[in-house]
């Protein structure tokens, strides 16, 4: 099984992302624990937050990472009119990326319609789409 692993990493101080994998001329150690250590200026591990990407991609084509808000459908019945959409926090939850939001989905739920996903936003950035929701 061949499985693609990328990451980006929050700094906190600079408030930007870091994408290692796309050009990013710095010299660092992502440690096997998660820790993000910056060689050039000594930084390292409480200034950075490391994301995994979850395989997922949305229906605009953008990769999806742990700590994004993404929009979905789920079936909870036969019909057409049984499809509800919802929004949660993606996150890594036993052993799975799941999506937080009033209640727990997992990604490989069967009800769960992976072509509806949408980026709309991410913890760091945007957490207020999430607030007064479910």
């Amino acid at each position: 099984m061949n499985r693609q692993l990328k990451f980006r990493v929050w700094d906190k101080l600079a408030k930007v992302y870091i994408y290692p994998d796309k050009g990013y001329q710095g010299h660092y150690i992502l440690t096997l624990n998660g820790l993000f250590n910056n060689l050039q200026n000594g930084s390292g591990s409480e200034e950075y937050e490391v994301e995994q990407w979850t395989g997922l991609i949305d229906k605009m084509g953008r990769d999806i990472y742990s700590g994004d808000i993404v929009s979905f459908e789920y079936e909870e019945g036969e019909k057409q009119e049984d499809v509800r959409k919802d929004r949660g926090e993606v996150v890594f939850k036993d052993g799975m990326f799941c999506f937080k939001s009033g209640v727990w989905w997992a990604t490989n739920d069967l009800n769960f319609r992976v072509d509806s996903l949408l980026l709309i936003g991410n913890m760091n950035q945007t957490p207020e789409l999430l607030k007064n929701e479910n």
